[in-house]
Order: C-alpha cells, then sequence, then structure tokens
C-alpha cells in the first residue's frame, strides 16, 4: 500500500488471509474472513478500519494480536516476522508490546475482582512488577485514564463502575504492560453517545503523549474522522479503499465508501446515525464470495471485469489509494476476452 510517511511502521500487516471452515463433514464451506489484507501502523498516528458489521475487521485485530494465526500472509513487528516465532516466551513478549482493547468492557473484566487486582495481574504476568511498588503503579494507571480519586476506584468492582468507567479500566490494564500499539476493537460502540467523546480524547491524548500506535477498528465513519489520522476501509474480507481521513471523507474514491459516507449525519438533512451501513443490499455470505469484487452485486458502476476479478491497488497520489476498475485501466488480456 501507499503511505506519505517517512517513518517506518512498528507493525505492518502484508497481505494477512484468513479462513474458517464451516458446515459438517458432507457439506464443507470455506468462509473468506479476510482476503490479502495490508496495513501499516506508525508511533503516535491512529489509523482507523471502518466497514459494515461481518467485513472481518475484527478478524484483522484478533490477528494481528495474534489470537487468530492467519491463513496466510505476514505479520511485521519492528522488522521481523513474528508469525515465525511460535513459543510462548515470544508470544508472551509480543503481546505486552501489542495490547487490545475490546468492545464490551464489562464482559472483557472479571466481575469477581477489583480494579486493582485486574491492573495487578498483567504487571506480574508480563514482569513489569516492580518490588514494593506495586499499589503505586496501580494508583499512577488509573491516573492516567482520569479514574479518580485512585483510591477509591482501585477498590470498586466492574459493576460498580459506569460503562465509560470500565473502559477505562481496560484502557488501563491495557497499558499496564507498557505496549507500543494498541489495537481498539469498537472501544465506544457500547457507550453512551455522551461518553464516547472523552474515551476518543483519552486515546488521543495516549497517541500524542506517548507516541503509542493505534488501530481504531469501527462502522462508525464520522468518530473515524474526528479520532484517526488515516481510515482504510473494508468490505466483505477485503481493504478497498485508503486515504487520510480527511480527504476520503471529503472525496471519497470507492463507490461502498460513497455509500457508506452517504449515511453520515448531515444536520442540514436530520439523519440520524452516522454508523456504517449502506441501504443497498447487504453484506455478502463470505462463503459464498467469488474471485471479482465483492461489492460488484451492489454497486451502481458495475462493469462484467468486476465479477471477474479482484481490482488492483491503485495509486492515487501518496496517501491514497483504492482498489476499483473505475480508476484502473482493464487489463488488455481481460478485454480481449470481453
Amino acid at each position: 500500500m501507499q503511505n506519505g510517511h517517512n517513518m517506518q511502521p512498528i507493525l505492518e500487516a502484508r497481505n494477512l488471509t484468513k479462513h474458517f471452515t464451516a458446515g459438517n463433514a458432507l457439506s464443507k464451506q470455506v468462509v473468506r474472513a479476510v482476503e490479502n489484507a495490508s496495513l501499516q501502523l506508525y508511533p503516535g498516528r491512529v489509523t482507523a478500519l471502518v466497514g459494515e458489521s461481518g467485513s472481518g475487521k475484527s478478524t484483522i485485530a484478533r490477528m494481528l494480536v495474534r489470537m487468530y494465526e492467519p491463513t496466510s500472509g505476514e505479520l511485521i513487528y519492528h522488522g521481523r516476522n513474528c508469525l515465525l516465532e511460535k513459543g510462548r516466551r515470544e508470544l508472551l513478549s509480543y503481546r505486552s508490546q501489542v495490547q487490545m482493547i475490546f468492545q464490551d468492557p464489562f464482559s472483557s473484566l472479571n466481575p469477581v475482582r477489583r480494579v486493582r487486582d485486574v491492573l495487578e495481574r498483567p504487571l506480574h504476568i508480563h514482569g513489569k512488577a516492580r518490588r514494593g511498588k506495586v499499589r503505586e503503579q496501580i494508583y499512577e494507571l488509573l491516573h492516567r485514564v482520569s479514574l479518580t480519586p485512585v483510591e477509591e476506584f482501585a477498590d470498586k468492582y466492574p459493576h460498580q463502575l459506569s460503562g465509560g468507567q470500565r473502559q477505562r479500566v481496560a484502557i488501563a490494564r491495557a497499558l499496564a504492560v507498557e505496549p507500543k500499539v494498541i489495537l481498539a476493537d469498537e472501544p465506544v460502540s457500547m457507550l453512551d453517545v455522551s461518553i464516547r467523546m472523552g474515551i476518543l480524547n483519552l486515546m488521543a491524548k495516549l497517541r500524542d503523549d506517548e507516541g503509542i500506535a493505534f488501530l481504531y477498528v469501527t462502522h462508525d465513519i464520522a468518530s473515524a474522522r474526528y479520532f484517526a489520522d488515516e481510515t482504510l476501509v473494508m468490505y466483505a474480507g477485503r481493504i478497498v479503499e485508503g486515504s487520510t481521513s480527511e480527504e476520503l471523507i471529503q472525496d471519497p474514491k470507492h463507490p461502498y465508501t460513497q455509500l457508506l459516507l452517504s449515511s453520515v449525519p448531515d444536520p442540514a438533512k436530520g439523519l440520524r446515525t452516522g454508523a456504517a451501513r449502506a441501504d443497498k443490499g447487504e453484506v455478502p455470505d463470505l462463503a459464498a464470495v467469488g474471485n471479482g469484487c465483492p461489492f460488484a452485486p451492489r454497486c451502481p458502476h458495475v462493469m462484467d471485469i468486476c465479477r471477474q476479478a479482484m481490482p488492483p491497488v491503485t495509486p492515487l497520489n501518496d496517501d491514497r489509494w483504492v482498489r476499483c476498475y473505475l480508476y484502473e485501466p482493464v487489463p488488455e488480456a481481460v478485454a480481449a476476452r470481453n
């Protein structure tokens, strides 16, 4: 993929693919959840991954944190392919550098553990606990996520916290192991609208003050514009467009991105939601997606070539690319067949 950065990415996915097998012994189906996804995460920058539910966004995040083993592809961290490192110690070391924040803070926190226990556990597991200083470390983590007075919050159980406070605890738990990368999977989608901005601002502060690289997985393209430096658009297992967030919002190129943006709230028109949804059709069955562009059945500009082969990456400028035949000359061999 194209990028205009001079720095090296801290974490890079190269052609990551994930297939799941569904069905039984008589009728097995291959679900192509993610196909040849490539992206780069940079220190002190936020990359948003936007798309409808079922597009494969969370599957990518789980491969990046190594919860899922990719079917194929490479995962490059600090210049080395970590998928080749299979040992428990290597995996533990990787996960101390690459942390994940989940969508539902209530289910991701142990309900019978106090906040102090939730934060102390990763300190011990990853060897970050300092002898005689653990209480100070816990208080410092709570202070970093603005849960004060820290002594009170340290003794609370998850059920005694609001949704926003629980998500702040989840962020503090991720920070406990001093990560370089945070993968935030729909971190505000289950929170009240009034407190979403506080969580996004907290993550923006961590990006700016500590140089953490963020992947922000969301179905809300409006919040991606607010929080992310660059936005990638995903549809049915494929990343189909990438750009700086502002340019993508102002001038979407892929027909799917244009469809998503037509649902973003416009105060003048009184639309209700900025969630990534499309009004024409549904996300296709990933077990039935062929070799062509998966958006072809819903695309108002569809051509014969779109159904035959996935468009290649077409660079538009240093920071922009798209996978769409509207911007790509039709290959001569294909033109001859038509």
